[in-house]
């Protein structure tokens, strides 16, 4: 496997050259030149590195040797090592007595970035094939559970296991980009999660739990924490097989949509809260919005808004005038003449189930529209 290549190379040449004031050149296992703060020599052999990969040590290389090795110079060339195997070659350009005490440092600095470099392929790899795993397994496609079990086996990852879904989307004000909210979020998650990002830039994490009361509540108070603010989150119920998972996804997705309409203030919202309204709003048809002309009516006579915000009141506080009157700082005789006026402009009485429901229904599928 070829670990050292040009882009690897020169990076490793730009910080090393912060080490030491110096030209530094990077040679593969061939001993061509493939990365140098001399940009003209890039490409060209390197007799010295060749005599670094045979016999495996260090050379150095003086004003008096140069003339015998093609395309050297004098300096001191190392070898780079990476899981016990010698990779590369590192050469610092000068008199060597002047650099011999820095070639050390520049061997470790140069192995160094190339563990961090394969380290972090090693992550990227592990990401995007998480991401692969959960898009596969929230598709409204057909699973092919038996080959999604072994892809997740290969990260160490039990599907299996119960799960919840939990459904991130930037704000609208969010100023994040995407790799650095999965970045963020990363950091919060468990070993036995799996997050992937979505084509439609949301991140959905399929969080496993042993008891979703206890431990939910918390990691997504951190989510909200480390996010600023800048994403709302949806958390649906929970998925105790693959097959599942894609249910639990779309419950937190519309928790989000429904939750964040009518709560905006709101930054997390669970599929158990909003359940209910979820439920009105999907047996809406579109060709039945004409049903709710009433609610309509009440919304055009109600310039200041009061009427509405007294049916809220009214939904909130279950009827109880004193408490409704209290939370809006009114008389009660005021509060009877707004209840009143509600009536007379949608024939709805709130004092009727019935006619309640009906009119908290119309103002569900107003709000979430």
């Amino acid at each position: 496997m070829q670990f050292l290549t040009y882009e690897l190379a020169q990076e490793i040449v730009e910080r090393t050259m912060k080490i030491l004031n110096q030209n530094i050149n990077v040679m593969n296992d061939e001993g061509i030149i493939i990365g140098s703060g001399d940009k003209e020599r890039i490409n060209q052999f390197h007799a010295g590195a060749l005599v670094v990969l045979e016999q495996e040590e260090s050379v150095e290389i003086d004003d008096a040797s140069v003339g015998s090795m093609e395309g050297a110079r004098s300096g001191i060339n190392l070898p780079i090592q990476f899981r016990n195997q010698i990779v590369g070659v590192v050469g610092i350009t000068g008199e060597p007595a002047q650099i011999r005490n820095y070639a050390e440092l520049v061997k470790m600095a140069a192995e160094l970035v190339l563990e961090q470099s394969v380290l972090l392929e090693r992550v990227q790899w592990r990401q995007r094939l998480q991401s692969e795993i959960v898009n596969q397994l929230i598709s409204e496609d057909s699973l092919e559970e038996a080959l999604l079990k072994e892809r997740a086996g290969f990260l160490g990852i039990n599907l299996e296991h119960p799960r919840i879904a939990v459904y991130v989307k930037k704000t609208d004000h969010s100023d994040l980009s995407m790799q650095k909210l999965v970045r963020t979020i990363q950091y919060e998650i468990g070993r036995a999660d799996l997050m992937g990002a979505t084509f439609n830039d949301e991140i959905v994490i399929l969080k496993a739990v042993n008891e979703p009361q206890a431990e939910l509540p918390s990691f997504l108070k951190r989510l909200s924490k480390v996010t600023g603010g800048n994403v709302l989150i949806g958390c649906g119920d929970l998925a105790e097989s693959v097959q599942a998972y894609k249910k639990s996804f779309f419950r937190a997705k519309k928790a989000t949509i429904v939750g964040g309409k009518l709560h905006p203030e709101r930054s997390s919202y669970s599929y158990e809260d909003y359940q209910f309204e979820i439920l009105l709003t999907k047996a809406v048809e579109e060709e039945d919005l004409c049903a709710f002309a009433y609610y309509q009516q009440l919304l055009d006579q109600d310039k200041k808004g009061e009427l509405v915000q007294t049916l809220e009141a009214y939904i909130r506080e279950g009827g109880e005038l004193n408490k409704i009157a209290e939370t809006l700082f009114i008389h009660r005789n005021t509060l009877r003449y707004r209840l009143e006026k509600i009536t007379e402009l949608t024939g709805k009485d709130l004092r009727h189930a019935k006619d309640l429901m009906e009119l908290y229904m119309a103002k569900l599928v107003h709000d979430t529209r």
